[in-house]
């Protein structure tokens, strides 16, 4: 019942955005704004929020940070042996590649890491989201390059900038500034020794980045739901069936393993955030660019169809099992 709670609502309003999307009520114009919104205004709050009112030395945790990177280089390099091994060439392999680790870690992570862990985890996510997505994009941007993909006009290093200089990334900076100007005026206890009135205006203002954000996670959710579309779905099916396997199983089972035996005094909520978001589905930022490059729109956007089909199976056992240790 704990995983269920934890997940039905989050795949439940994933459906209700289909719904919507079937019916006409969100357009392709409702996805764009909505995906406009909480990218560059509601996440930025909810992360500002969480990340800037936590202990300085939490963020200090490899599980989080470190660990799922190495993931991300380890499938990467599976991945691309198998590409070899197939002879994938151009879009579709640089599509076959980046697919296993890409995930939609922000819109569908957070919720998820909110219901099972709390601030803490939603905390710890923000921290995951700042550092890793970036990763993410970086890699991904890499092997487009490498399999001379795309044929965006937008240059490389523009790209790159672009993938670093992000409000996700920057407002998960900002919130460690804050929480490492907090470490100097906290007691023992945590608390902090501010004046009555600076305590005052603090909470106002944490309301508000709380108000803010909290609202982008339904939307991002319903804007998601809406944007999904079955294209080409029963195309490459082998391909398909590793890509979205290694996505949803084997890239967080990696994560897993990893935290345990080279991370073994990781906290509980360390250790499931990591395995959470690893195990998300595809993301829609990887469809968008992907067509904004020109790289297997059709195989991608099967991808993430399918990828978002099967967590709802594959993001329930994952949460059991990190949830139950």
């Amino acid at each position: 019942m704990d995983v269920l709670v934890i997940c039905v609502p989050v795949f439940a309003v994933l459906g209700l955005g289909k719904l919507l999307g079937i019916k006409g009520r969100i357009t392709e114009a409702h996805c764009s704004f909505i995906n406009w919104l909480v990218y560059t205004f509601s996440l930025p709050a909810l992360i500002i929020n969480e990340v800037a009112r936590q202990r300085f030395d939490t963020f200090l945790d490899p599980a989080v940070v470190v660990i799922p990177i190495i993931g991300v280089f380890l499938i990467t390099g599976i991945s691309m042996v198998i590409a070899k091994v197939n002879r994938y060439r151009g879009g579709f392999a640089a599509a076959f590649v980046y697919g296993t680790f890409w995930g939609n870690a922000t819109y569908v992570g957070f919720p998820l890491c909110q219901n099972a862990f709390g601030s803490e985890g939603l905390a710890k996510a923000a921290i995951y989201n700042g550092f890793v997505v970036p990763v993410f994009i970086l890699t991904g941007y890499v092997i487009i390059g490498l399999y001379g993909a795309g044929s965006g006009e937008t240059r490389f290093i523009t790209r790159i900038k672009t993938a670093v200089l992000n409000p996700i990334l920057l407002s998960a900076l900002f919130g460690i500034g804050v929480a490492l100007v907090g470490e100097q005026v906290r007691t023992p206890e945590g608390e902090l020794m501010l004046p009555t009135a600076m305590t005052s205006s603090l909470s106002l203002i944490s309301s508000f980045l709380k108000m803010i954000g909290t609202m982008g996670l339904p939307l991002a959710l319903l804007s998601i739901g809406a944007s999904l579309k079955w294209e080409q779905t029963r195309s490459h099916l082998g391909a398909l069936t590793w890509t979205v396997g290694a996505k949803l199983i084997l890239f967080p089972l990696l994560v897993f393993l990893m935290v345990r035996f080279l991370c073994p005094g990781s906290s509980r909520e360390a250790l499931g955030v990591s395995v959470i978001l690893s195990s998300v589905p595809s993301a829609v930022a990887m469809y968008v660019i992907s067509c904004q490059l020109g790289v297997e729109r059709g195989f991608v956007s099967s991808m993430l169809v399918l990828s978002t089909a099967l967590s709802v199976i594959t993001i329930p056992v994952w949460v059991y099992v990190v949830t139950g240790i």
